[in-house]
């Protein structure tokens, strides 16, 4: 099968290390790993292709003509970068859908695969001119993300664009429930949505133990417990409450063995955290890595005696942290908020342990228990490992998205499916007392 794998989003260079470009990375990777030609179509490879990734990128940047027009937009004082990069998405999405017909003509594709990006519309009329289903995947509410965090000049048209958008693709996947809910909220079928969690390579971060051993000495880490956290340095990820609790315990704890916290990671919330560590009095303890490629973040996770999702309280926590399967897939003992989907992948005392989100003394504790039960944590780990093998692979998205487009029909047939297929949605069964004492 043919599939065609449209990104029109610009803040997503396909080659880079941001969440989104290893989401489409992974699964292109695991669709090509079935037997299937994939070819993904954006803005922005982002560079040369990783080592290990061979799937071909066709770059569409913006036309010379827009994208000055963008420049002089962006400079404009009546409009701005806010205003500016939504003209450009809506002058992306013309373009792309002419520019890209004749080679998919040629290609041939026997659906059109799409990362939703705000004011996109090129996946659907591109699907609709070849005859073939369009599968749209929503990785967030996006109109009220640009309205809420940047700003939207035309916050009445992104929405209006979303609701068409979402309505015509043939199937939806959805990364959460609370984003599905809020989908058949703006009107769209709920047989036509399909949750899918985000994955991961288990046996890549299953590997990550080779490289740890490198990572503590690097960081200086020394024979001492660490705990760890991995992700953009953003308000929202709650890593100040994770300082505050870190620095409560390791008031209690002895000074000379006393744990450490590695942040892997960078972002806007960096100096904050930063002084907050100072302010605490643990900035000795605590150790900010910068920037990380993908490649390093296993053997990063690996070097980790305890992970941590720490998010704080958000009105819809819509979220699917590829973090939390990565923790997983490494077999570290993980402390994670409960929250969204977060407490429905968890089960707390088998895969992990939870707290309530922006709790600090909670989140202390919970940490304190895995530091002085060590052997309890390593089982839960284990215990998380097997789950993230056997419902989270990449390869399981992957066979999902072929059995979506399958049933939605190939060329010529743009029937809707049945019914929902769900990957990861229903909470785990009980997991056996033989297993968690593994």
């Amino acid at each position: 099968m043919n599939i065609a794998y449209l990104c029109a989003d610009f803040g997503i260079p396909i080659h880079g290390d941001k969440g989104a470009a290893i989401h489409v990375r992974e699964v292109s990777r695991a669709l090509v790993g079935l037997g299937h030609r994939v070819e993904i179509i954006a803005p922005r490879a982002g560079g040369p292709a990783p080592a290990d990734f061979g799937v071909p990128v066709r770059e569409l940047p913006l036309s010379p003509d827009d994208k000055r027009l963008f420049g002089l937009l962006r400079d404009d004082p009546a409009g701005g970068e806010p205003a500016a990069k939504e003209i450009r998405s809506m002058l992306y999405a013309a373009w792309l859908r002419h520019s890209s017909l004749p080679h998919l003509r040629a290609f041939g594709p026997d659906a059109i695969y799409e990362r939703y990006a705000l004011l996109a519309t090129a996946g659907s009329a591109l699907a609709r001119e070849l005859g073939v289903p369009h599968i749209l995947e929503v990785n967030a509410p996006l109109s009220n993300e640009q309205a809420t965090h940047r700003g939207s000049l035309f916050a009445q048209t992104a929405r209006a664009v979303e609701r068409t958008v979402l309505g015509s693709a043939t199937r939806v996947i959805s990364v959460s429930d609370p984003l599905r809910d809020w989908m058949v909220g703006l009107g769209v079928a709920p047989e036509r949505i399909t949750v899918v969690w985000n994955g991961v390579d288990v046996e890549r971060f299953a590997a990550g133990g080779a490289g740890a051993a490198a990572v503590r000495l690097r960081h200086s880490l020394g024979d001492q417990p660490v705990i760890g956290f991995v992700g953009t340095l953003k308000a929202w990820h709650g890593t100040a409450t994770l300082v505050r609790a870190f620095a409560m315990l390791d008031r209690v704890r002895d000074a000379t063995g006393g744990p450490r916290l590695l942040i892997v990671g960078d972002g806007p919330e960096r100096a904050t955290l930063e002084s907050l560590a100072w302010d605490e009095g643990v900035s000795r303890s605590v150790t900010f890595t910068g920037s990380v490629t993908h490649a390093e973040i296993p053997a990063h996770i690996a070097a980790m005696d305890i992970v941590t999702a720490p998010y704080d309280v958000v009105a819809d926590h819509y979220f699917s942290p590829l973090k939390l399967f990565e923790y997983m897939a490494s077999g570290r003992p993980i402390v994670a908020a409960e929250i969204g989907q977060i407490a429905t992948c968890l089960r707390d005392g088998e895969t992990g342990l939870l707290y309530r989100p922006g709790d600090v003394p909670s989140l202390a504790a919970r940490m304190t228990e895995l530091l002085d039960d060590p052997a309890r944590g390593h089982a839960m780990g284990q215990v998380a490992q097997e789950v993230a093998r056997a419902r989270h692979g990449w390869d399981a998205i992957a066979r999902t998205v072929i059995d979506l487009i399958g049933g939605a029909g190939h060329v010529g047939r743009r029937t809707v499916a049945a019914g929902p297929v769900v990957i990861g949605h229903a909470p785990s069964p009980p997991i056996p007392a033989g297993e968690i004492a593994r």
